[in-house]
């Protein structure tokens, strides 16, 4: 069963922490090792959060990137009770999306 996730403030985002990530057509692409936080307060940073996701073995998904950074913003659902992160892209998909690291990388702030 899934729950609506409403983040309200950075701390919020944290707590995604170690959930697992999957593509929209339900397939495990890795688990979320840090929260990226634009360099503003919420409500206004709402949306503009960065995951980096640690693909594991499942790198090859990924063109073979080590370091994968989904935006809030393919972020179809996030399942709190199974600590599952759903995107908006298929697994078909995947290798054809941008997951570099965001160009403005500097101004956002880890915790």
């Amino acid at each position: 069963m899934s729950m609506t996730w409403n983040p309200v403030t950075h701390e919020d985002y944290e707590q995604l922490k170690g959930f697992e990530v999957f593509s929209s057509d339900n397939e495990k692409l890795g688990k979320i090792d840090q929260v990226m936080h634009p360099a503003t307060g919420m409500p206004q940073a709402r949306g503009q959060h960065y995951f980096r996701v640690d693909p594991g073995t499942l790198k090859r998904l990924f063109s073979g990137d080590d370091e994968v950074y989904v935006p809030e913003t393919l972020v179809r659902s996030v399942d709190i009770q199974d600590d599952k992160v759903i995107l908006e892209v298929p697994k078909s998909q995947v290798a054809k999306t941008d997951w570099r690291r965001p160009a403005n990388f500097d101004t956002f702030e880890r915790y």
